[in-house]
C-alpha cells in the first residue's frame, strides 16, 4: 500500500495531517494492487504514488476529486481536511485521484488506475471478493505486517477504482477495522461511477 513516494525505488509514505485536534500519522508502505514494483515517479503538485500494474488503458470517465463533492464528503464525515489531488504515472501505468482525511482520524486515497482486477488477484491471491454496488471488487491487505491498512479495487471498463484506507493504530482508533472502513467507502463511492465506465 502506499499513499505517497519518497523518491526511491521502494514506495514509502509518511505524511502527517491534523484532524480533530489529533495528529494523524499514516505509514502504509508497499504496493497498490497490480503488477510488480516500479521505480518512483516524478511528483506533480501533490505527493506522488508509485505502484504497479500492467494495464494499457487509462480510465478517464471518473474523477474522484470532482465526483466526491463537498456535500458528499460532509455527509460521510470525510471532510476533516480538503481533498489533496494526486496524479502519477510510471511505465505506462496511470493513477489519478485524491487523498482524504475523515473526521474519525483516518486517511484514505481514491484513485482511478489502469490496473485490472485480474492483475490484483494475480499479485494478491488471498484477495477476497466484496460487494461494491453492482460492480465486482476485491479486497486485500498489501502489507499485512503494517497494521491499519486495507485496499479495494473496484472493476471499471478500462482498469479499476483503487481505494486504500490507513487507520493508524492508536487508542482512539482501536475499534476501527481498516478493511470494514474500506468496504464502506467502496460501497458508498461505487454507485457514483458512471454507467459504462
Amino acid at each position: 500500500m502506499n499513499l505517497g513516494s519518497s523518491g526511491t525505488a521502494t514506495p514509502r509514505i509518511g505524511f502527517v495531517v491534523a484532524a480533530a485536534g489529533l495528529f494523524l500519522l499514516t505509514g502504509c508502505t508497499g504496493d497498490k494492487g497490480a503488477g510488480t514494483p516500479t521505480p518512483a515517479t516524478t511528483a506533480t503538485p501533490s505527493t506522488t504514488n508509485t505502484s504497479t500494474s500492467t494495464g494499457t488503458n487509462s480510465p478517464t470517465a471518473f474523477d474522484p476529486c470532482t465526483a466526491l463533492t463537498p456535500q458528499f464528503l460532509s455527509e460521510h464525515r470525510w471532510d476533516a481536511k480538503p481533498p489533496e489531488p494526486k496524479q502519477d504515472s510510471a511505465a505506462g501505468v496511470t493513477w489519478k485521484g485524491c487523498r482524504y482525511v475523515a473526521k474519525a482520524s483516518y486517511g484514505f486515497v481514491i484513485e482511478t488506475t489502469n490496473g485490472t482486477l485480474p492483475q490484483v488477484r494475480e499479485k494478491f491471491p488471498a484477495a477476497v471478493e466484496v460487494s461494491a454496488g453492482q460492480r465486482k471488487a476485491v479486497r486485500y491487505e498489501a502489507r499485512p505486517d503494517v497494521p491499519g491498512g486495507c485496499s479495494i479495487n473496484v472493476e471499471m471498463q478500462s482498469g479499476s477504482l483503487y481505494i486504500l484506507t490507513n487507520v493508524p493504530q492508536t487508542p482512539a482508533n482501536k475499534n476501527l477495522a481498516a478493511c470494514d472502513i474500506t468496504t464502506e467507502i467502496a460501497q458508498a463511492v461505487a454507485p457514483l461511477l458512471p454507467a459504462g465506465s
